[in-house]
């Protein structure tokens, strides 16, 4: 995860983010008014002989060619603490290309990304650069080893995903550097217009399963990110009400214990160890640090759970 995608079908949903397509068949025409008599008297008998005789109408329109099936869904892979990618190890190896710290392809670069995102990337972030914000690739790929790496040094509580759960797998997310506030914003912005979700934005936690993470952009095309964007909802919304776009393991194939954990005594409405926020989340243990995002741990006011709050 996701410290600091892949073109799309458009969702249908009827959630203030759907598009409903209606499709209005002609109307027939009446039926041909027959020609005065003076006329029929003066046509030439050629004329008259060579007009073919008149045919009823006839009693129905012909049945209308059957509609065309409705092309496939992608579905996109689905990561979160209960969730793993399938498989475990998942690695876009084929389709990798190496780019530099500005998304330009590099067989030298520090990075790798799916193929399919390097030039939406690499235009982003000159389009933040033309507006003042000196945006780089911090993370991009990492393999399920990578991740493993990371989660076992990182000593903040939930600052990185395990193994398997991580959406830099997939070749298609990126964390980006983030210097101001206002680039922050910006990014909010205009990412989905170059076909990127926020996937872990401010007070989504208990939703994601993550802290926020401004910086996390995962590529899934400009439709779904510009309904994403205008509906407020995270890929997670989507896939809990559209279990069928999303795509996942779970976990029995990873060959790291620490892919897996359970919730022990922890339960949904979770517990605050000082700043610290944990909870049972869909059977497996999430852990966020509130101060990370400047706030605190505490219940839910009129609520019994935990959650991270306004300082």
């Amino acid at each position: 995860m996701n410290l600091v995608p892949d073109p799309i079908h458009a969702i249908a949903r009827a959630s203030g983010w759907t598009c409903l397509i209606a499709l209005v068949a002609g109307c027939a025409t009446g039926p041909a008014r027959a020609a005065p008599s003076e006329e029929r008297r003066s046509a030439p008998p050629s004329e008259s002989a060579a007009r073919p005789p008149a045919q009823a109408a006839p009693s129905a329109s012909p049945a209308a060619p059957p509609p065309a099936p409705e092309a496939p869904v992608e579905r996109l892979g689905w990561v979160n603490p209960a969730r793993c990618l399938t498989s475990c190890t998942y690695a876009p190896s084929t389709s990798l290309v190496r780019i530099d710290n500005q998304g330009v392809a590099d067989d030298a670069g520090a990075h790798q990304v799916d193929r399919s995102i390097q030039e939406p990337l690499r235009v982003l972030i000159a389009a933040a650069r033309e507006a003042g914000h000196s945006v780089r690739i911090e993370s991009a790929f990492r393999s399920y080893a990578d991740q493993a790496r990371l989660y076992r040094g990182t000593k903040q509580a939930g600052r990185a995903a395990r193994p398997g759960h991580s959406e830099h797998q997939l070749g298609t997310a990126v964390d980006l550097r983030l210097p101001t506030s206002a680039a922050i914003e910006w990014l909010s912005e205009h990412a989905a217009a170059h076909g990127f979700a926020l996937s872990y934005p401010e007070g989504k936690q208990r939703i994601t399963g993550y802290r926020p993470e401004p910086w996390h952009l995962r590529y899934v095309g400009t439709t779904l990110a510009g309904a994403l964007h205008q509906s407020g909802r995270t890929l997670e919304e989507l896939f809990r009400e559209r279990p069928d776009r999303g795509e996942s393991g779970n976990c029995e194939d990873c060959p790291l214990s620490i892919s897996r954990r359970r919730c022990g005594a922890v339960t949904t409405a979770g517990k605050c160890t000082g700043t610290v926020l944990s909870w049972c989340y869909d059977g497996a243990l999430a852990t966020v640090d509130c101060a990370a995002s400047q706030q605190r741990c505490g219940q839910k006011p009129d609520a019994d759970a935990y959650d991270c709050l306004a300082p």
